[in-house]
């Protein structure tokens, strides 16, 4: 109660509203009736801050001119520790508190017994700023009962639940539990380190959030602003002192501090001391339109060149960005017609549909490198490399999605960082197990399933998924044998999927069965199927292995 009432003087943000239990033997719904006999009066007063830094301290009026009331909680009374008017308070006695409401009894000497029922408009304890100011305005809407997000998560941040949900819990994502995290924890400052909703909401660590814990997802809130420094501040506080739901164990004030923090400007990588830099944009991204083209670019490389890391730097806004590898099939014709250095073909006409030429040079590619991520930076293990061959070229695959209403700008830069052939031990081949045969009812939710044989032993070292925007979760398992469910890779994020990096490297033994197990909640009144926009779907496992 101390803590309660110390923090609604100290912000002067909480109203109360005093409801008087009027009538003799009253039951004031708590259980208990005075049995007395007096008359209780009709008295009906607001309280509100007498001022700030007064701690303890209220200013309220009954039946005329204000009065200061001092109180303070020791225990399981409620004591009356000065008032400049006492005749107004004898035996008080407390019957309940809580953050939300307080009812206490004063009888008023041997003639007046009331009851006092105080009912708090917003949390007044640090727990209850936290899930009425924060989490219900930033989480709850997408967190609350039915939705995708809820079920994906199994995390439901409405008010009537959150604190249940939130500590003491084990997380939904696999990552994370492997890890060892919970959601918040009670112990303190060691339960910081070990917090997911730390880890989820923590965005001044983006770059370690989505280089060191890829398969954790995305930072939250997904597709707002970041939660304000000041919030940030005020939620760590809260975790240091053990997440209690009931007190005041941070400042409020820190509130006021409204920055927030914002990724670093896209900037150009610089060339690779060994290797070759490619280049697309800038290029304008029309209002309310996805843009996704190709350019193909040859690499001028006389000998073949083995690539041992790759990064790629993205202009806000991208959905992804790949390399592509012209297989052996294509005719030189085709390829002399269709693949014209440096040309932009894009593939959606300005209607909306998609250009018939640019979508049948799409059969002649085998994906070389690429992500989802603004940034990427990914090193092959040591003696690791994936051979170019001579004379070779890269068919970049930009995409964009821009759903304002004000044109945008992309831009993309991709470095191939590669090393001698006489230091590469193992020659790396992509994994690239697609699954077109996608059908989704309206408003249902379907998993589909597709299996892949492993020709030869497969020592993976990366792997990633690729789907739209209808995916919750996208699984990889074994199927089959001793190792029969056996979890490989798993994403929620179907805009950023996580990179996954297996050192040491995953063992897929020839004739083992790599299942994809994808599950896709269409919300739409149409049926989806397989295809290249956001608002179609796809199924596809990308990766690496020797």
């Amino acid at each position: 109660m101390h803590w309660m009432i110390r923090s609604t003087c100290l912000l002067g943000m909480v109203f109360a509203t005093v409801m008087v239990m009027a009538g003799p033997g009253h039951d004031d719904g708590d259980g208990h009736d005075d049995g007395d006999g007096h008359d209780d009066g009709g008295l009906e007063f607001t309280l509100k801050p007498k001022g700030l830094g007064q701690a303890g301290q209220f200013q309220f009026s009954v039946d005329g001119p204000g009065v200061n009331y001092f109180t303070r909680f020791l225990g399981d009374g409620f004591y009356v520790e000065s008032s400049t008017d006492l005749k107004q308070w004898h035996d008080v006695e407390l019957l309940k508190a809580t953050d939300e409401e307080t009812v206490f009894h004063d009888r008023g000497g041997a003639a007046v017994s009331r009851f006092y029922r105080v009912r708090y408009e917003g949390g007044t304890s640090t727990w209850g700023i936290i899930r009425d100011r924060i989490l219900g305005p930033s989480c709850a809407g997408c967190h609350s009962e039915g939705t995708t997000f809820a079920k994906q998560s199994k995390l439901l941040l409405t008010p009537d639940v959150a604190y249940e949900q939130l500590v003491n819990r084990k997380p939904a994502n696999t990552y994370a539990l492997d890890d060892g995290l919970e959601l918040v924890g009670t112990e303190g400052l060691a339960s910081v380190g070990k917090s997911f909703l730390w880890e989820k909401i923590n965005t001044a660590e983006r770059q370690h959030f989505y280089d060191d814990h890829p398969g954790y997802g995305s930072l939250m809130p997904l597709g707002a602003d970041p939660l304000t420094d000041g919030e940030l501040k005020f939620i760590l506080q809260w975790i240091l002192e053990g997440a209690p739901e009931h007190g005041v164990v941070a400042k409020v004030a820190g509130l006021t501090n409204l920055e927030r923090y914002s990724p670093p400007p896209f900037t150009p990588l610089d060339k690779p001391g060994s290797g070759i830099q490619l280049h697309v944009g800038p290029f304008d991204v029309p209002a309310n339109f996805e843009r996704e083209f190709f350019m193909y670019k040859e690499l001028n490389n006389q000998q073949p060149v083995y690539v041992n890391r790759v990064q790629i730097e993205m202009m806000q806004g991208s959905h992804h960005f790949i390399g592509y590898l012209l297989d052996s099939t294509v005719p030189t014709l085709v390829k002399r017609l269709l693949f014209i250095p440096n040309k932009i073909r894009d593939l959606h006409l300005p209607d909306g549909s998609d250009d018939p030429l640019v979508l049948a040079t799409m059969a002649f590619h085998d994906f070389f490198a690429g992500t989802q991520t603004p940034r990427l930076d990914y090193q092959f293990p040591k003696g690791v490399a994936l051979k170019l061959p001579a004379q070779a070229g890269l068919d970049l695959n930009t995409h964009y999605v821009n759903r304002t209403g004000e044109p945008s700008t992309g831009e993309v830069y991709m470095n191939l960082h590669t090393i001698e052939k006489s230091d590469v031990k193992h020659e790396a081949k992509i994994i690239n197990f697609n699954n077109a045969d996608i059908d989704l009812p309206p408003n249902r939710v379907t998993t589909v399933t597709a299996d892949f044989r492993a020709s030869e032993k497969m020592n993976i070292f990366q792997l990633f998924s690729h789907s739209h925007e209808k995916t919750i979760e996208f699984r990889v398992e074994i199927a089959g044998g001793k190792r029969d469910g056996e979890l490989l890779y798993i994403s929620y994020d179907w805009e950023h999927p996580p990179v996954m990096k297996f050192d040491p490297p995953l063992v897929i033994n020839r004739g083992e069965i790599v299942r994809l197990k994808t599950t896709y909640n269409n919300w739409t009144d149409e049926t989806i199927n397989f295809g290249l926009r956001s608002v179609d779907e796809m199924m596809i496992l990308f990766g690496a292995y020797y």
